[in-house]
């Protein structure tokens, strides 16, 4: 079976493990909480239900999660997104079949541990806290009981996933000995041979092609297609309206508002401590108020003597000075100007209230010195709104069924068009996942419609495919052009190979001088060399030659047909590879086992356990 490396670098693989081995992915929680019915049933596994929304949300979440790595919207295939998370949906309900029925179970305990400990839930003091606790429950929709029950779910799907794959051995002979295959090494030469130089030398019969055909025909078929009309929206190509000055303005005052310098500001204190601090500091702020001053009160009343005797002056406020109380201190005075005095506040020391008496740092910038700034920003946000607005245009004319000529007469754009546009293989412009999804969408296939916007690297292109062609078994007549090519490779190759062996069979009995060939010397190779193909790395080191002798060796490659004429085979030494190293490939070489173990299993459970999907709701929701 297929290793659960390539699956877990896959997107059902991260999928999976965001769904599968997470503790705190909580997602449709109404599916493990309460009944469902077929209509909101995605599939149902063994005596575990996907419900319609879980699989909406983790579509949604996935997509998300791809978008905000940056991955463009055009290059997602929302087929393929659908159906491995569908897979993963699957995966999940499968573990959780054989988790029940194995009796796994974590307790209470165990769970309040991990959520006492759970950053979200502490207060500032770093102590759990009942309301944040509540407050992330109402959030959420959840309650207490709906919690813990998710939070046992996701353990006991770890716990199997432990029992399985963190079991796996990987003898360390085995170990060494595949390590030791990685560090051999050898000098190279490679002549290649394209089988396109012999495809001249070449004939194909007639009866050829009869025969091949009848023994493939029923691989021999057309390719789904299109003759496609579309439009494109290039933002750098629209006019804009010069920018006035009250656009400037309006973006100088935004410009203000978010304006916050790099400011400083000195304070003063009055610190009240002892059995009456709190109403005494509340009797001192309503005397603030009343008009009396600040630093007469602070060197009648303020505990710390220091700054008492200057007024309550402390200096230029530092976060650090007040230890823990750091952040509530500086929450409390951030919005205060010159004069004005904070609120009352608990602090480890006892009740304090601030006055800020100087502030300094940056000054705002005056919109002269930002006007080149400012109209650009200005021209952007124009070019945006301009952006949005025919977007916006352009999809209600589709919507209501306006052909593409017509929208590009009105919106004067011009209309481009492909003929022959194919689902697969397809080596246009316009190759990207999304554009040919909509092209091949078979609502607008039917209505030969125009597509909704879609974003591509270029800019935002609109689709109209017509004259759909699907996929059809061809015909001998049609299919001929195609055989004759195949068998015109695989007949040149043939001949390559003829003349790359008789290259190698003189380089082996004189020397690569006695060939009117010219090698590429490629120096020292390795078996991860990007400088062979696949079929040329097998060469390379299926055979080794005596010192100072070389060996050339040919066989024929997808290209046509490679001679490599290669040193002697010199073994890598363990003693070179660090001990971190070989330590990380051994543990990585034993995950890959146990990982691979895993994958056997829910292998093994699928073929085990019923699974139905329910494809009406399937296709409601997305389709696969």
């Amino acid at each position: 079976m297929e290793s659960i490396r390539n699956f877990l670098k896959s997107w059902p693989g991260r999928i999976f493990l965001m769904l599968c081995l997470s503790p705190l992915v909580i997602l449709g929680l109404e599916s493990y909480f309460g009944g469902g019915s077929s209509v909101n049933e995605v599939a149902k596994v063994g005596e575990q239900s996907v419900s319609r929304m879980d699989y909406q949300n983790s579509i949604n979440a996935r997509r998300t999660e791809l978008l905000e790595r940056g991955v463009d919207a055009s290059a997602i295939n929302t087929n393929v997104l659908n159906k491995e998370v569908l897979t993963s949906l699957i995966n999940r309900a499968l573990l959780r079949n054989q988790s029940e029925q194995l009796g796994m179970h974590v307790s209470d305990g165990i769970i309040n541990r991990i959520l006492l400990q759970d950053p979200q839930y502490l207060d500032q003091d770093g102590q759990f806290s009942n309301e944040r606790f509540a407050f992330a429950l109402q959030q959420q929709g959840i309650t207490k009981d709906q919690l813990f029950a998710e939070y046992r779910q996701q353990l006991n799907l770890m716990q199997l996933y432990a029992s399985i794959a963190q079991t796996a051995l990987y003898p360390e002979a085995e170990i060494n000995d595949l390590l030791a295959l990685q560090l051999e090494t050898r000098n190279a030469w490679v002549y290649r041979l394209p089988w396109a130089l012999f495809q001249d030398e070449v004939s194909v019969s007639k009866d050829e092609i009869e025969t091949y055909y009848n023994e493939h025909k029923n691989e021999l078929n057309s390719l789904a297609m299109v003759d496609l009309s579309y439009i494109k929206l290039d933002p750098s190509k629209l006019t804009i309206s010069p920018v006035t000055e009250e656009e400037i303005q309006a973006q100088y005052d935004a410009y203000k508002a978010r304006f916050v310098g790099n400011y400083t500001q000195r304070i003063s204190q009055i610190l009240i401590t002892g059995d009456n601090a709190q109403e005494t500091i509340k009797q001192l702020e309503q005397r603030l108020k009343a008009g009396e001053d600040f630093a007469a009160l602070a060197k009648e009343y303020s505990a710390d003597s220091v700054s008492a005797a200057k007024g309550g002056d402390i200096g230029t406020f530092n976060p650090d000075a007040f230890g823990a109380d750091g952040t509530k201190v500086a929450s409390a005075i951030e919005n205060l100007t010159v004069g004005q005095v904070s609120a009352p506040i608990k602090t480890t020391y006892g009740y304090q209230l601030f006055k800020v008496t100087k502030m300094s740092g940056d000054e705002m910038p005056s919109l002269e010195s930002l006007r080149e700034q400012l109209t650009a920003q200005a021209e952007r946000q124009k070019r945006e709104e301009l952006i949005a607005d025919k977007i916006t245009r352009i999809n209600d004319m589709a919507t209501d069924g306006v052909g593409i000529e017509d929208i590009a007469a009105q919106e004067e754009m011009t209309v481009h068009r492909l003929k022959d546009y194919t689902k697969v293989n397809n080596k246009t412009e316009l190759r990207q996942p999304a554009v040919i999804e909509a092209a091949f969408d078979d609502f607008t296939i039917q209505d030969e419609s125009v597509s909704p916007s879609i974003q591509i690297n270029a800019g935002t292109i609109w689709v109209q495919p017509t004259n759909y062609r699907p996929v059809a078994p061809l015909t001998l007549a049609e299919a001929t052009p195609q055989i004759k090519e195949i068998i015109t490779k695989q007949k040149a190759s043939e001949l390559a190979l003829v003349e790359a062996k008789r290259i190698a069979e003189t380089v082996n009995n004189q020397d690569m001088s006695a060939t009117t060939v010219t090698f590429s010397p490629l120096g020292i190779v390795n078996r991860q060399t990007p400088l062979l193909t696949a079929t040329e790395k097998a060469m390379a080191f299926s055979q080794d030659t005596e010192e100072g002798k070389r060996l050339a060796v040919a066989d024929i490659t997808d290209t046509g047909a490679s001679v490599l004429v290669l040193g002697k085979i010199k073994k890598g030494s363990m003693k070179d590879v660090p001990k971190a190293e070989l330590a990380q490939v051994m543990f990585d070489m034993r995950d890959t086992r146990g990982q691979e173990q895993f994958s056997d299993y829910i292998e093994y459970l699928r073929v085990a356990t019923p699974i139905k999907e329910n494809e009406a709701v399937i296709n409601e929701v997305g389709g696969l």
